[in-house]
């Protein structure tokens, strides 16, 4: 099964989520909504508010640059839950989050495939028959008449 490498989860989760709640209708109209000026992102790590215009402020504090000198960067995401406390009657939120996240470490190539160097063995000329020799240009270069 699949397991959790504690070396990737060494520092706790880092995000500023805001919750968004249904309006009741449906898309392509907006099915969630906050207000901008009431609304606030709640920081996972201490609890504080802070407003759209303060996302920077949340960035600068020395709790989050505890990641971002830890090679971490920002990822936005978000997720359709069972509301917590039902307002208006709204059975779902949406949780909007800017949260920070580990670099890979793995080096593959954006294809998914290895580099050339990486796929042939270093081994492969074993295979070769043992009465082979290389072949010389000499012998295989025909004179072209002009």
């Amino acid at each position: 099964m699949y397991q959790k490498n504690k070396s990737n989860y060494d520092m706790p989760f880092c995000g500023l989520s805001l919750r968004m709640y249904e309006t009741g209708k449906k898309a392509p109209s907006y099915e969630y909504h906050a207000s901008s000026t009431k609304s606030k992102f709640q920081c996972s790590l201490t609890k504080k508010l802070y407003g759209i215009s303060e996302v920077m402020t949340w960035y600068k504090t020395p709790e989050v640059q505890k990641y971002v000198q830890a090679g971490y960067s920002l990822k936005w995401g978000s997720k359709v839950q069972q509301a917590k406390e039902s307002k208006y009657g709204a059975d779902t939120e949406q949780v909007i989050t800017l949260y920070m996240v580990k670099p890979r470490t793995n080096t593959q190539n954006v294809d998914g495939l290895k580099p050339i160097s990486q796929s042939i063995p270093q081994h492969a000329t074993q295979f070769a028959p043992e009465h082979a020799t290389p072949i010389e240009q000499n012998d295989m270069d025909d004179e072209i008449p002009f």
